[in-house]
């Protein structure tokens, strides 16, 4: 588990780095073609193709300032497949923050990377400026993806 809980933790490093580098190619290679969201989108669920166009146009437009990760715990995992919660914090360049409770689903792809396949979005919040705790890495560099701290 200490292994699954690691790749984890590394996957999202790289996640957060591409969005704090506006880097959409290495972004968009974190996940998989067969991606669905559900709970952020009217209709129930995001697919890869409509979640990409919107993620290229959030980081094309420099909406996205930088993503940050707390409270990792991992759920259920198998070789090649694991499962874990999440809380995410957004910050937009335009000063919002958001805090998103979710549920993600990882699969190890034919070509030996890990790529995100479900996305559970339990619940989202807007906070006030003056809401964010010191504790928050969303005011922090994310580090480089593998680079220990």
């Amino acid at each position: 588990m200490e292994e699954m809980r690691h790749i984890a933790e590394q996957w999202l490093k790289a996640y957060a780095y591409t969005v704090a580098t506006s880097n959409i190619d290495a972004h968009l290679d974190l996940i998989s073609r067969r991606l669905q969201v559900v709970g952020i989108s009217r209709d129930g669920f995001l697919e890869y193709r409509e979640w990409a166009k919107r993620r290229r146009n959030d980081m094309e437009k420099r909406r996205l300032l930088r993503v940050a990760y707390h409270n990792l715990v991992m759920g259920q995992c198998s070789p090649g497949r694991m499962r874990f919660t999440v809380e995410e914090t957004i910050k937009s360049t335009q000063g919002e923050t958001y805090v998103l409770n979710k549920e993600v689903v990882l699969n190890l792809e034919s070509d030996g990377k890990w790529r995100e396949v479900e996305e559970f979005v339990h619940n989202v919040r807007l906070l006030p400026p003056e809401a964010l705790a010191p504790h928050h890495s969303a005011t922090q560099t994310p580090a480089w993806p593998g680079k220990t701290e």
